[in-house]
């Protein structure tokens, strides 16, 4: 084997490896995300935040729920902070963040550490602990392994009462992984799913990062919640344990 061709296998190793613990916003060959249905009305656009330093920032505050309430902007999703700048830092504070829930893995937490936003709590919440390579470069696999994987529950589980916390507090919270892709785009939908928003919202919401995502992942993993727990009302009791009393606080939390 040439030495040109064992340098080609080897960097697409890598590069399924990073992919499958979320090291760097990949854009992947995947099949064409499918797009909302042209006979309904336009999705919602993502409302874009400016942290300087940090990948695709947004919140939920321009979705409104099946039922015509808004949501508000205290829950932010993004990529890593290692490359947080003082202006961004400075939105943090302006913002009122005062925790920073991380879902990375360890060894992610140590080859890219995150900048130190003073006063702000930072909650561990690795979704990967129990499976770092789970899916690999299977994408749709480690979706499903973010509704199955015990440890990848309790760390979901983790992340929705930090922001019931967050918004009985009057703060904002942060939540991110490494590209603010995957295992943040889980947490999101789940969020909104709670929240009340429907399918079209979650779903925009999901491909609004444009950075490679195709929509069926998400949707199988909907659909792996239903037949593991019988429904998505099921999965959140059952499955991250959380009582009709929690789910009430995350609900408020993430509405206007």
């Amino acid at each position: 084997m040439t030495s040109t061709r064992t340098a080609i296998i080897r960097r697409a190793a890598g590069l399924t490896v990073a992919a499958a613990v979320g090291l760097a916003p990949l854009v992947v060959g995947t099949a064409p995300a499918q797009a909302v249905p042209s006979q309904q009305a336009p999705a919602p656009a993502a409302e874009r935040v400016q942290i300087g330093g940090v990948y695709d920032a947004r919140t939920f505050a321009d979705y409104r729920t099946a039922d015509g309430r808004a949501l508000g902007d205290r829950v932010i999703r993004s990529g890593d902070l290692q490359n947080l700048n003082n202006a961004g830092l400075a939105e943090l504070r302006r913002r009122d963040v005062t925790t920073i829930v991380d879902l990375r893995t360890v060894v992610e937490t140590q080859l890219k550490p995150n900048r130190v936003v003073p006063g702000a709590r930072v909650v561990r919440a690795d979704v990967m602990a129990l499976a770092p390579l789970a899916g690999s470069a299977d994408f749709p696999g480690m979706y499903r392994t973010f509704v199955d994987n015990p440890g990848a529950r309790e760390a979901y589980r983790t992340t929705l009462l930090e922001v019931a916390k967050a918004g009985e507090a009057g703060d904002s919270i942060l939540i991110h992984c490494s590209a603010g892709r995957d295992r943040t785009g889980w947490a999101s939908a789940v969020l909104l799913r709670i929240a009340g928003a429907d399918m079209k919202t979650i779903e925009a919401d999901f491909l609004a990062g444009h950075n490679g995502t195709d929509v069926n992942w998400l949707r199988g993993a909907f659909a792996h919640a239903d037949r593991m727990y019988g429904s998505f009302d099921g999965y959140l009791h059952k499955g991250l344990r959380l009582s009709d009393a929690d789910i009430s606080r995350i609900r408020s939390a993430v509405l206007a």
